[in-house]
């Protein structure tokens, strides 16, 4: 099987393609023949030495994937060969309440990521997918839709007619405004790009360029930087805002008077657990919904795909594919 890893620094010009023999699961583990792979900006921060997590060589990058089951263990129970499957970011965390040992591995770094032919795990770490997205849609999920999932249903308890403001038209807010106009709510979508009438689509209500004359119960910041006190300002008295992101920047700037006066909530979210992940599993199958991608890289492109994240811009994801 062949792997790409970063070897001397986090660089594109220090990714290799190195050959490793192919793995024999044990009993309780999984093989999966990769598919494709969705990029996040945690990516580029680790590519930058900007991640918040101290992240070593060589590394086997990128944290979100699909690819289908092609062997099983002698004791398997959750996953049969031929099954669409993802790999969970945070294999640690299985259910309940976030811990500090549930942090501790995550795929793409500090641990190895999923750009790679075949990945053995075991099968409590792996997540079935519904049989009508392809792996490209599959890959776009461990972190973006699972983020989106655990802030707008755990860490908060989204209802129907709630107000939802949601920054942006990358990954987390796509499948965040379908995933909140699926639940009845009534979402408003605030971007700078070009992507109105998609974004309308996806079950945006309304569309706008800045968060003036808004006041949302719900809201989703993916930008941080000097995107937080106008948002907060964008909610209704005691109402709650989830940071899921630094697109902007990682420091964001704070009015304390701003958010006394709405008497805000603020929820920070770091991915989420395979529990949340088979909720939203569960959630995209009955609700039949396909996530955004907005432009698949073959592998032997991966450079100009990250360059493509970089510029932003994007409606959805991101994704490479083999």
């Amino acid at each position: 099987m062949w792997i790409y890893r970063f070897e001397d620094d986090f660089s594109m010009a220090s990714l290799r393609r190195v050959r490793r023999p192919d793995p024999e699961p044990g009993p309780h583990d999984v093989v999966l023949r990769m598919r494709a792979a969705a990029l996040n900006f945690r990516d580029l921060a680790i590519m930058r030495g900007e991640y918040h997590v101290k992240v070593g060589l060589p590394l086997v990058p990128l944290s979100d994937g699909a690819g289908e089951v092609l062997q099983v263990g002698s004791k398997v129970t959750r996953l049969r060969i031929g099954d669409l499957a993802c790999p969970v970011y945070l294999p640690n965390w299985i259910d309940g309440p976030l811990r500090p040992q549930h942090g501790a591995r995550r795929l793409g770094g500090p641990n190895d990521g999923v750009l790679s032919e075949l990945m053995c795990l075991p099968e409590d770490e792996v997540v079935p997918m519904p049989g009508f997205l392809d792996p490209v849609e599959a890959a776009t999920l461990p972190v973006a839709g699972v983020t989106a999932w655990h802030s707008l249903f755990e860490l908060d308890r989204l209802r129907p007619d709630d107000a939802v403001l949601v920054q942006g038209s990358g990954g987390v807010s796509t499948i965040a405004i379908q995933l909140a106009a699926a639940a009845g709510a009534r979402v408003i979508a605030v971007t700078r790009g070009r992507h109105a009438d998609r974004l309308r689509e996806l079950g945006a209500g309304e569309v706008l360029s800045r968060f003036d004359d808004v006041q949302a119960d719900v809201a989703l910041n993916v930008a941080g930087g000097e995107t937080l006190t106008p948002m907060i300002a964008a909610t209704r008295l005691g109402g709650r805002v989830h940071v899921v992101g630094y697109a902007a920047d990682r420091i964001a700037e704070l009015d304390i008077f701003t958010a006394i006066q709405h008497a805000v909530t603020i929820r920070v979210a770091t991915g989420g657990s395979r529990a949340d992940f088979e909720a939203l599993a569960t959630t995209i199958e009955r609700q039949g919904i396909r996530p955004v991608v907005d432009r698949v890289f073959p592998l032997d492109d991966l450079a100009d795909a990250v360059e493509h994240l970089e510029r932003g811009g994007h409606l959805g994801k991101v994704v490479v594919a083999w």
